[in-house]
């Protein structure tokens, strides 16, 4: 058998792997989160083009191209944790350069970014309800940048950490007063910052530093992410944080990493937080458009 027919043999196999088995292997394996190795498999299904058409889809003048097509990823077989990281995520920030570029005004952006959390919303019961249950872990705050407008990226952390088991406060960004009277009430374990330009750092420099200073938790740990960070992770330390979130997936993990730092001087009835009314609560607020 020459090369080429090997070759082509294999691409037919990966395919048929790709576009067949991982399918069925996802209709039997609903009820729990994928293995890393198959969640890497789905997310070949999703590639640069399809990205770019979601884009496209997102701007047509019908409200629910975006959504058909979001729909036709998923009767393919993808989970909604891809379509979540290998669509939606990487159209939010392909919106955001073209508006940088002026390739789209701020009125089309904030028209798509709207589909796109509306879409957010309603595969969040799908995939929340696709973890395993687990205790209530701990409570995060999750803010963006003062005089940053979307925040999409903020709001699918927040479903991350929350199908993790943690409680979240999520919403608009608030002013340094506001968090400060937010973080001075209420007991948080982990505050997280979403950094979405450099040009504001040395304004959340001063907020973390603030921010513990006025926390009622002694030990609140500090996490933050976003392009900037993900570009030069050592931003994090120069910030004043505690540590950075290089992507949505990890965020749980990074924040389970704090959580023994951030209980060092923690009152006896936070170790077992009720999950439920947080969960709620974060609903009412994370989805507001």
């Amino acid at each position: 058998m020459d090369h080429v027919s090997t070759s082509r043999r294999s691409e037919r196999l990966e395919r048929t792997i790709q576009n067949e088995l991982v399918p069925r292997l996802l209709q039997s394996h609903r009820a729990g989160p994928l293995s890393p190795s198959l969640a890497s498999a789905v997310s070949r299904n999703l590639p640069p083009e399809d990205v770019r058409a979601f884009v496209n889809a997102l701007r047509n003048p019908d409200d629910l191209v975006g959504a058909h097509f979001v729909d036709s990823r998923l009767q393919d077989g993808c989970t909604i944790e891809t379509v979540f990281l290998d669509l939606l995520a990487p159209a939010a920030r392909r919106l955001g350069e073209m508006w940088e570029s002026d390739e789209v005004d701020f009125v089309e952006v904030t028209m798509a970014m709207g589909r796109m959390q509306r879409l957010l919303r309603s595969l969040s019961p799908a995939f929340l309800g696709d973890a395993e249950q687990s205790e209530p872990v701990g409570s995060v705050l999750l803010s963006c940048m003062s005089g940053e407008q979307h925040t999409f990226g903020l709001i699918m952390v927040g479903e991350f950490l929350i199908r993790d088991g943690w409680q979240v406060l999520v919403g608009a960004p608030w002013s340094e007063a506001d968090l400060a009277s937010i973080v001075a009430t209420q007991w948080y374990d982990v505050i997280g910052f979403s950094v979405g330009t450099d040009n504001r750092l040395p304004k959340l420099r001063h907020d973390i530093r603030r921010l513990r200073a006025a926390s009622r938790n002694p030990n609140v740990q500090v996490m933050v992410g976003g392009q900037p960070i993900a570009k030069n992770p050592n931003l994090a330390r120069e910030l004043g944080a505690d540590a950075y979130a290089a992507d949505t997936r990890s965020a749980p993990k990074v924040a389970r990493a704090l959580l023994a730092a951030a209980r060092a001087s923690a009152p006896a009835d936070l170790a077992s937080p009720e999950g439920s009314a947080a969960r709620g609560q974060f609903h009412q607020d994370l989805h507001r458009e």
